[in-house]
């Protein structure tokens, strides 16, 4: 198979008007190719769009789940092969700000697209750290060739028409941006600030959604006909914190707020911490 009719099938037309220009060779029996391609969104029935990065938050998940697997999926281009295949893959230091081992962890020695198979997922497993709630981190992954693949598409076109008008990504790059930060909600600064739970932090506001078993979508729907937070149980979820904090700080586990001074809320509900005075 010549690499143009690949392109074309691929729907790579960006690269496919370079590629009609030069002589390109016939791939050999055992030429296999991989690629980056993780599904984004569709447009229509038919039209696929691709992404060569993942924006994840926190902020979306329970405040009890502490981390979370994302996928970058992995795709084959030649014949499927009636065995596992391992494939290459890297981090990218320069493009990473992530620290293995705190915010991700991740197995690259056993990556394979498995017998029969022409797609696979490198599965990377995330870690809700406190510094998330300040700053957002980056994980870049890269492929490199081995002796079952090829990297012969560093870009292509996001989406599989080729007749249709697309953005060039990546395909031999991947990256992850995780973070989780918040913005204080209309209910907590308007109604209950002075009165139950205090200044408002982002470590604080993750503690109080824990003890309380609350979502952003409570927030967003505080104070409304049959919401779950309104002003009139607030002083009971405050008393719910209060308790908590205190059996932490009683055990001789602290909890430390973002500004690094022991978590306090209202003064109707202060946490007793002069042992550690």
């Amino acid at each position: 198979m010549k690499w143009k009719d690949i392109l074309f099938i691929l729907g790579l037309s960006a690269v496919l008007g370079a590629c009609e220009k030069k002589d390109i060779e016939v791939f050999t029996t055992d030429d296999a190719g991989i690629y980056f391609q993780l599904i984004k969104g569709y447009y229509g029935t038919t039209t696929e769009i691709y992404t060569d990065s993942l924006d994840y938050s926190f902020a979306s998940l329970p405040a009890s789940m502490k981390d979370v697997i994302l996928p970058a999926t992995v795709r084959t281009m030649g014949k499927v092969a009636d065995y596992d295949r391992p494939f290459k893959v890297v981090v990218d230091k320069e493009g990473t700000t992530a620290i293995e081992g705190v915010h991700y962890e991740i197995d690259l020695d056993s990556v394979v697209v498995p017998a029969g198979k022409s797609s696979a997922n490198v599965n990377v497993r995330f870690f809700r750290t406190d510094d998330l709630m300040e700053k957002s981190v980056r994980l870049a992954l890269r492929l490199e060739d081995n002796e079952h693949f090829k990297c012969y598409f560093p870009e292509y076109k996001n989406m599989n028409t080729y007749s249709s008008t697309g953005v060039l990504i990546h395909g031999d790059s991947f990256s992850f941006t995780l973070s989780e930060m918040y913005t204080i909600p209309w209910y907590w600064r308007v109604i209950i600030e002075t009165d139950y739970f205090g200044v408002w932090t982002p470590k604080k506001f993750v503690v109080i959604n824990l003890v309380c078993g609350f979502t952003m979508d409570d927030w967003n729907n505080a104070g409304g006909t049959g919401a779950k937070i309104i002003y009139g149980r607030c002083g009971f979820f405050a008393t719910m914190v209060q308790k908590y904090l205190q059996e932490q700080a009683d055990a001789g586990t602290p909890v430390v707020d973002s500004d690094g001074k022991y978590m306090q809320l209202d003064s109707d509900y202060a946490v007793d911490y002069s042992r550690y005075e």
